[in-house]
């Protein structure tokens, strides 16, 4: 299992005004604690996983949340395929991953 991805934007992001532009986003594992306050963001919101995956992408990318609400969709649902894979991880029974 990858734990770090750079996923190249299909459409750069930037910031209110244009002084930061991000073509790119670099996603890491996220740790314990990034987990449990997606969780909690979930459980806030249970009609819809968006604003909780949109703070765990914020966490591990350290790109704000105010930025990543213009991010397409299509770039949003890689960002969460990867890290739902951490979400639903079950190591190997010999240890391999």
């Amino acid at each position: 299992m990858e734990k770090t991805k750079v996923i190249t934007l299909s459409k750069p992001i930037e910031s209110n005004g244009g002084k930061e532009i991000y073509p790119e986003i670099h996603l890491r594992e996220p740790c314990l604690i990034e987990v449990e306050q997606f969780y909690e963001a979930q459980a806030k919101n249970p009609n819809s996983s968006l604003p909780a995956m949109r703070l765990l992408i914020a966490l591990v990318s350290n790109i704000p949340e105010s930025i990543l609400k213009k991010m397409a969709i299509t770039d949003f649902n890689v960002c969460r395929e990867f890290l739902t894979n951490f979400l639903v991880y079950t190591p190997s029974g010999d240890g391999s991953n």
